[in-house]
């Protein structure tokens, strides 16, 4: 389990965030959000899945900061899904 705080420096970020449904193997769209100079996030399991990008006109810089038990899990807390996403399901 890894939590991670990270802050914008310079430009804009589109961040993505995501859960993880096991049962049927997919990612799902759990929100999504411009993120400013200056604007500070975090998160920590079990929604600690993202993708930020930059979608500005201009270079983008973010610093992350990310914490878990190194003893336990080993060195790395970057994990790569190479799974479907399935939308989130909007209220009829």
């Amino acid at each position: 389990m890894t939590w991670c705080v990270f802050g914008v420096i310079q430009g804009l970020e589109y961040e993505e965030l995501f859960e993880l449904d096991e049962a049927n193997d997919c990612l799902v769209e759990a929100g999504k959000g411009a993120n400013w100079m200056g604007d500070v996030s975090g998160f920590a399991p079990p929604g600690d899945i993202h993708r930020v990008r930059n979608i500005g006109d201009k270079v983008a810089i973010s610093i992350h900061i990310y914490g878990t038990d190194v003893a336990r899990i080993g060195s790395s807390v970057r994990r790569y899904y190479d799974l479907p996403v399935r939308p989130t399901q909007s209220a009829a």
